[in-house]
């Protein structure tokens, strides 16, 4: 890999702190956001920041992006960005974005046609305080790998710096699709807690009493330990991993289910409780968030326990 010109595309949540850790290491990156105040913020850092995202394209060798949804990932590469049409050959893609495993190959394929390498490789953790931001921050995310060897062999460095493993699961789509496995996994797991909080309360048990006896009780799980308890005790629901994506993985989940004629029907319900959220203003919330949202629901005091008057 060649580590001189390096550039990231996509300074969200998650894309901020990688930013960070890729400055540190190597000293410049070149950088590109729709969003002008998280140029800004990365400027602030160190960060070069670019025109537009054929600027990156034509100054950078590695270029990382993290972009929220597939159509952000057409539109950069072959859009209104146009990423590709600037490409040089060799240059090496690393895409973080979740994206559904038919957008992966399309880029793939794209990439391919114009002597680019490219490597998906979105990412997900499990370690103490949950993924996301918190993990991209602490660098202990993995990364769920999909693209041919050579190509994921240059990418390594990078894995490396910024997480604390990553597994190569095959050709470009594998990565994608275990993405959307583990999100959807965790969604109906944080719905289940949020509906067991809430009706512990109902029968008034407040939240601490319940987390206390769910993490000694076949309940126990790390989304209770490591997402839905920290956000409840600090009341602090800023994401974290929003709403509204996970509502959009949800939804790629159930695609993927219907391509694969796999029946998805808590994927179906927990798709449909975000959607409600999003319907209420609450997209840019942390997803733990439900817990709330179920509660104001029911009418219960999450917190202290007992039924609302």
């Amino acid at each position: 890999m060649n580590t001189k010109h390096v550039g990231q595309i996509g300074l969200g949540a998650v894309g901020y702190h990688f930013a960070g850790h890729l400055l540190k290491h190597f000293g410049a990156l070149m950088v590109y956001d729709i969003d002008p105040s998280r140029i800004d913020r990365v400027r602030g850092l160190g960060a070069t920041p670019a025109g537009d995202v054929r600027a990156v394209a034509a100054r950078c060798d590695t270029i990382l992006l993290s972009l929220p949804n597939p159509g952000a990932v057409r539109d950069v590469l072959t859009g209104s960005g146009r990423l590709l049409d600037a490409a040089r050959a060799g240059m090496l893609l690393i895409d973080c974005s979740t994206i559904d495993p038919e957008t992966s190959r399309w880029a793939n394929g794209e990439c391919v046609a114009k002597q680019v390498r490219y490597v998906e490789a979105p990412v997900t953790s499990a370690a103490p305080g949950g993924g996301g931001t918190e993990g991209a921050k602490a660098g202990n995310v993995t990364f769920l790998v999909g693209g041919d060897d050579a190509a994921v062999r240059d990418a390594a460095p990078v894995f490396e710096l910024l997480g604390e493993r990553y597994q190569h699961l095959g050709l470009v789509g594998a990565g994608s699709i275990m993405k959307l496995v583990t999100n959807h996994v965790s969604g109906v797991i944080t719905l289940a807690v949020a509906e067991g909080l809430v009706l512990a309360a109902a029968a008034g048990f407040p939240a601490d009493q319940s987390l206390d006896v769910m993490k000694h009780s076949v309940a126990d799980n790390y989304v209770l330990d490591h997402i839905m308890a920290p956000r409840l005790r600090s009341d602090d629901y800023e994401p974290g991993f929003a709403v509204d994506l996970m509502h959009k993985d949800h939804v790629l989940a159930g695609e993927l289910g219907e391509k694969l004629t796999v029946p998805l029907p808590f994927n179906r319900l927990a798709a449909a409780v975000f959607q409600m959220m999003r319907a209420q203003g609450l997209g840019g919330r942390d997803h733990a968030f439900c817990a709330r949202f179920l509660a104001d629901l029911a009418r219960v005091d999450l917190v202290a326990g007992g039924k609302l008057d």
